[in-house]
């Protein structure tokens, strides 16, 4: 029988104290302001306070001492008035901010006194905050883990974004059933944000065009009697982790001009004055409204809009503050759009320098090309957004102008390149013509940057090859790749103390800020102690999880199981299908008395958009298979499975932790970079990798010997001449008793039928292919289940995960964006 090796932690807590605690401020301070917010801003003394109250005053008193930071940063870049890099984003998943900001402010050791002194719960406090997740899930932590990095490495850098109304929709599970309730972020205020009113700006929507006499290239018009919403900025400060810089978000809110509402009232008309403020709030109210096709796909130009107008307002305003010629606008002045959401900020621009700025319109066209780059996060043209020419032409008249000029100057450099096949030349344009004209969002973002990126070496390579094709060999940008990454900081340091804890006392505490560092954690992989002490480093992050998910669902988690967690959007492509498969044929192994070497705790977590009816049944089968699964006698010990509602980042900076096996199993050529699998492997746990996006180069740097890779590439795929479900359905016996037991065990639920359409998607069809992997993944599982019955060669792996994952940190990705797109020092 092995040793076990039980290490408390408490003896590297001390080491792990003094890398939060650089530049601490005394607990006596913290205390003092503490108090002065408890009392003299919510009104309230220790007898009445609440949980929240605490919260609040806490955040209050960490933030006071973060505004000297904030301030003088922003004062130092107007000093040196260096090159800025302003990143535009429609979506920030920021999660809670009181616990990143007071480690990255170096205060955890003296706020961790204050609570003590205080008799207060600090983790009771930390639970108060609400996630602030204004978006729907990847591009919005992705731009939030960037922001983090910027500041760490003092990048003079901003991010701006919508303050929608209401967050992501928080979900419950009724017998299934995914039920959606509005989340409003904001009901109970917010210590962290800052409205700026003198810096509200005005953006306009509709209107019409006025002739004009400009002798300028292209058809000349005055965009007149447009209507007017106030964009009001708020800002969240954004502090580096032991430095002195603190960053910005600026979000904005739609609100109505007080003149608009005077013409109402002043004709008496006040109910109609209050119906046309709420149609102006309406732009900010939630990140895509889930209404009837036309009114969602106004929606998104006017959100679209409002934010890049908004936006370049600003940045326009603060170039002049200490430049007075516009023409110098690309020399001190970087804008990153984050996706093709963004890309009407090209016509924007273009439309400030010319109507605004009088800059004639090749050289505003020169500098809108210097000043952008762009994102792209797509995998197929499907994700490309494009917008009805005849819906612009009523919202933004100017400029639908602007695009038809820029395509002509495009379409005139391509035809004297020599291309003249009509079929090429419509591929290049921006107009996709047909039934409904449609202008291409992304090739206008591609026309108006000077560099574009991908997001994994693989979405680049099918960017620059399948999706937008020629536009790639012929366009002015440059391409490169960006492989995303993560904030280790707030995925190791923050999520996961234990396991932080005993990295710092093996190799010091330069890891925080050098996350290649972590790859001298090699030199213990064959350390049986040390490999030991990572196990109970996990079994605590277990635990953790265990007491959360009976506090907050009353379900009580098997601690001797391995934990296999997938936590994604709930989507067909995300294959949740193949891991529900996999485990009902672990199930009929043990029905059939085939115990398992492995007992496991299947956890699933995500949501699925409102309007997507196959993602809402994988939610309904999961449960319906959680509901077999349990009640099971036969299975005490062995499997049971569990569906965690309202996943986020707080759900996250459990699960994460505490997983033993990361499903990352999505469809080859349809994720573009996942960033779950960073968090994962940083944090110990070993994956089972489909051959898909960053997947790809997790093992490649990881080591294909330290996670387990299934299944069919991209290549493979697309080699396929003609793909037949119902064939290899046919072809395996395994599967084909998995699905003659779901028809007859769906029969014993009321509502089981709900299902069918999903269960006949993948017979007909498969379009995401998880009967094609079916078998290889199951084989694949065995195989891991044998892994983890060898405790020591689980723990190396696990250990190997987290050395050689520095890589993917987001300083690595920020700095290759600073040094080859950005053009600033990092």
């Amino acid at each position: 029988m092995q040793k076990i090796y039980t290490y408390p932690f408490f003896r590297c807590e001390s080491k792990f104290s003094q890398i939060l605690s650089g530049n601490s401020v005394q607990a006596d301070n913290i205390s003092t302001f503490y108090y002065r917010y408890l009392r003299y801003f919510l009104a309230k003394d220790d007898a009445t306070a609440t949980s929240y109250d605490k919260y609040m005053a806490l955040s209050y008193a960490v933030r006071n001492q973060m505004v000297d930071k904030w301030i003088e940063t922003q004062k130092r870049y107007h000093v040196s008035n260096s090159r800025r890099v302003y990143y535009l984003s429609m979506e920030y998943v920021l999660g809670k901010s009181l616990r990143q900001n007071v480690v990255n402010l170096g205060m955890d050791e003296s706020v961790t006194q204050v609570a003590r002194d205080l008799g207060f719960s600090l983790d009771e406090v930390y639970a108060e905050e609400h996630d602030c997740e204004l978006g729907n899930g990847g591009k919005g932590r992705l731009a939030a883990c960037y922001q983090e990095s910027m500041a760490t490495l003092g990048l003079p850098a901003m991010g701006y974004g919508l303050h929608y109304d209401y967050g992501l929709f928080q979900q419950e599970i009724e017998d299934g059933v995914q039920i959606e309730r509005p989340f409003d972020w904001l009901h109970k205020g917010h210590p962290w944000e800052t409205l700026r009113p003198e810096y509200a700006c005005i953006v306009g929507f509709n209107g019409r065009l006025a002739p004009s006499s400009s002798s300028q290239r292209g058809p000349r018009s005055v965009w007149e009697e447009y209507d007017e919403v106030v964009a009001m900025p708020y800002d969240f400060p954004v502090p580096g982790y032991n430095t002195n810089t603190v960053n910005t978000i600026r979000l904005w809110s739609a609100r109505p001009t007080e003149e608009f509402l005077s013409d109402y009232l002043n004709h008496g008309d006040y109910v109609r004055a209050c119906e046309e403020t709420s149609e102006s709030g309406r732009i900010t109210k939630v990140l895509f409204p889930d209404e009837d096709v036309r009114r969602t796909t106004e929606m998104r130009i006017k959100q679209q809009y409002f934010l890049v107008s908004a936006s370049l307002q600003d940045i326009v305003r603060r170039f002049k503050q200490h430049n007075n010629d516009i023409l110098e606008l690309d020399k001190k002045v970087a804008i990153h759009l984050n996706g093709s959401r963004c890309a009407v900020a090209v016509p924007e621009l273009l439309r400030i320098l010319i109507d605004r700025e009088g800059v004639p319109w090749q050289k505003a066209w020169d500098i809108t090309r210097n000043v952008f780059s762009y994102t792209s996060h797509a995998v197929a043209k499907d994700n490309l957004e494009n917008w009805p020419v005849y819906l612009m032409e009523q919202i933004l008249p100017r400029h639908v102008q602007l695009v038809y000029e820029i395509n002509q100057v495009h379409l005139d450099a391509v035809r004297k390149e020599g291309a003249k096949e009509s079929g090429l030349i419509r591929e290049l344009s921006l107009v996709e013509e047909g039934e409904v004209k449609r202008f291409k969002m992304a090739h206008l973002a591609v026309l108006g940057s000077h560099a574009v990126n991908g997001v994994s070496r693989m979405q680049t390579d099918l960017l620059t090859q399948r999706i937008i094709g020629p536009l790639a060999l012929r366009g002015s940008a440059s391409f490169i790749n960006a492989t995303n990454g993560i904030a280790h900081r707030r995925w190791l340091l923050c999520a996961n103390r234990p396991l932080a804890s005993l990295i710092t006392e093996a190799i010091g505490d330069s890891w925080a800020t050098n996350p290649e560092e972590l790859e001298r954690l090699a030199e213990f992989v064959r350390d049986d102690e040390f490999l030991f002490r990572l196990g109970d480093a996990k079994h605590a992050a277990k635990r953790r999880l265990a007491n959360e998910v009976l506090r907050r669902l009353d379900i009580e988690l098997d601690m001797r199981a391995m934990f296999d967690v997938q936590t994604k959007k709930i989507h067909p492509y995300k294959r949740q299908m193949l891991n529900l498969l996999g485990l009902l044929a672990r199930y009929l192994r043990i029905k059939n008395g085939e115990d398992p070497v492995t007992s496991r705790l299947h956890i699933f977590a995500g949501k699925a958009t409102p309007s997507d009816q196959l993602a809402k049944q994988i939610i309904k089968l999961i449960w319906i298979v959680s509901k077999i699964v349990n009640e099971d006698p036969q299975t005490a010990g062995k499997m049971s499975v569990v569906f965690v509602p309202d996943y986020g980042i707080s759900w996250a900076e459990y699960l994460v932790p505490a997983a033993d096996l990361s499903e990352q199993i999505a469809t080859p050529h349809l994720e573009a970079s996942a960033t779950s699998n960073m968090k994962f492997a940083i944090n110990g746990a070993v994956t089972i990798a489909s051959k898909c996006g960053s997947n790809v180069e997790m093992i490649e740097r990881i080591g294909s010997e330290n996670v387990v890779a299934f299944g069919h590439g991209v290549g493979d795929i697309e080699a396929l001449k003609e793909y037949k479900p119902y064939e290899v359905l046919e072809s395996s016996a395994e599967l084909k008793a998995v699905f003659s037991f779901l028809e007859k065990a769906l029969s014993q639920f009321p509502d089981g039928h709900a299902v069918y359409p999903l269960l006949s998607s993948l017979q007909d069809a498969d379009p995401f292919y998880v009967l094609l992997d079916f078998e290889d993944y199951v084989a694949k599982q065995r195989m891991v289940d044998e892994i983890y019955q060898d405790r020591l060669r689980w723990l190396a792996m696990a250990l190997m995960n987290v050395a050689n994952c520095g890589w993917f940190s987001s300083d690595r990705a920020v700095r290759e964006y600073a040094a080859e797109i950005w053009n600033v020092e990092a």
